[in-house]
């Protein structure tokens, strides 16, 4: 998760990014009673190391902990948004399952699973951005997910 944070900074220096400093244990534990679930490993690990971060690139940005719990809109009973771009033009979740199963979801296609991984989504925004070939809207679109 490290490198990958790294990577995308790399990648986003020129244009701007803000990685914010990690979370505390404690941050994520009131995180986690506030949204009644715990995170899968990988969000608090990403939690941990960086506590989002805001690219200027399409102004995509995913939200600190604290930005999610300020609006009762960013979370529900089993789910919350920690990603989004252009000022909640669009917004990606994680939904918990149930029995230590999740899946990110777009909020406007709620009903399709992108993937259950972090990495992959992170992975996506690093090789495409949110536009460009290989990046998040490629993703959708070799989904069957369309605006």
């Amino acid at each position: 998760m490290r490198q990958l944070i790294t990577a995308i900074k790399q990648k986003h220096e020129k244009d701007g990014i803000d990685i914010y400093p990690g979370a505390m244990l404690s941050e994520i534990d009131t995180f986690e009673q506030k949204i009644g679930f715990p995170l899968p490993d990988e969000f608090r690990r990403f939690y941990l190391l960086c506590n989002g971060f805001g690219c200027n690139e399409d102004i995509f940005n995913i939200i600190p902990l604290d930005g999610i719990m300020e609006y009762s809109d960013n979370y529900g009973d089993n789910w919350f948004y920690f990603s989004e771009y252009m000022i909640n033009s669009d917004i990606w979740g994680l939904r918990y399952l149930g029995d230590c199963r999740y899946e990110i979801f777009n909020a406007t296609h709620p009903k399709i699973a992108l993937t259950s991984s972090l990495t992959e989504f992170l992975q996506r925004f690093l090789k495409g951005n949110v536009f460009d070939p290989g990046g998040l809207y490629q993703w959708h679109r070799e989904l069957g997910i369309t605006s």
